[in-house]
């Protein structure tokens, strides 16, 4: 079995040929089904606006980018020659301001896929659920200074942020959208949705994430759902599952595992006020992590 997997996530990264063909065909099928393919943000202002129109078809298209902002950009110029906009999420780990303005201009939605709670924890080597939520306030520190710093530099809004799903996340079974809980906190930093939140996911009746080879989808496909002509179908997508970038997933790969040692050795020191200097976020483990969502 374990060597069977080794096979699986080695054929994924490396030798996979690009499935972006297949992407455009997923696209084609929802417009020609006559599918109204948005953003999430646009979907959400439906949402507020109570324009949710019950005799329409609605497919809300979200890329979660935990490596290869390349492929998104490539999966980004299918859309647009299609017609779509989506929705891009981006670590700080994969920004690429460039794309993310040129997405944003052109009517989708760029912004921010945040994992601070996660980064703490490997940084804190923080193994009990008790002893995360007490960093929740240096979490939300963390994240209010990331968004700032984003919106000023790109001048995107990044009112509806996604929250990116670590190992650490399932090792003390608490999400990073644990920092955005508090109401107030979230009127602080100008954040108006997660992108988990019950009063989106509520109106959705099929929901569709991809995964490595050889499953490819979570929870089933998304043709199926537009074949049953579903009124509100979400999907996820990350770019490695649909182009396998070698240098990028060896790195993302050595980094994952370095992360996963490194968070497992004893931590130097306990002291409640010490002050870990800042690293970039660690590595996915290729699936979001959200209660909820799984």
């Amino acid at each position: 079995m374990a060597l069977r997997a080794l096979r699986n996530r080695v054929y994924a990264d490396f030798i996979m040929p690009s499935r972006l063909g297949l992407y455009r065909g997923l696209l084609r099928l929802a417009n020609g089904a006559d599918y109204r393919v948005l953003s999430i943000e646009s979907f959400w202002q439906l949402i507020v606006d109570g324009a949710v129109d019950p005799a329409r078809r609605y497919l809300i298209l979200r890329h979660d980018i935990d490596t290869d902002p390349e492929t998104a950009a490539a999966m980004w110029a299918i859309e647009r020659r299609l017609g779509i906009d989506g929705s891009f999420f981006f670590r700080l780990s994969t920004l690429d301001q460039g794309l993310m303005q040129a997405i944003g201009e052109a009517g989708g939605q760029a912004s921010y896929h945040f994992e601070e709670l996660a980064t703490i924890a490997k940084q804190r080597h923080l193994r009990h659920p008790a002893d995360v939520l007490a960093h929740l306030p240096e979490a939300r520190a963390r994240f209010s200074e990331n968004l700032q710093h984003l919106r000023a530099s790109t001048g995107l809004p990044m009112r509806v942020v996604a929250s990116h799903g670590d190992f650490v996340n399932r090792a003390v079974g608490i999400a990073n959208r644990a920092i955005l809980e508090d109401p107030a906190f979230r009127r602080e930093v100008g954040v108006e949705l997660e992108v988990y939140d019950d009063a989106l996911m509520g109106h959705v009746t099929s929901r569709h994430s991809d995964t490595h080879h050889p499953r490819y989808w979570v929870s089933g496909e998304p043709a199926d759902a537009i074949e049953r002509r579903e009124a509100v179908i979400h999907v996820l997508v990350h770019p490695r599952h649909w182009h396998a970038r070698r240098l990028v997933n060896a790195g993302d790969d050595i980094r994952r595992v370095w992360d996963g040692l490194r968070y497992r050795l004893p931590a130097r020191s306990s002291s409640p006020g010490l002050v870990a200097t800042p690293t970039p976020p660690g590595t996915p483990d290729g699936a979001d992590v959200d209660a909820r969502a799984r």
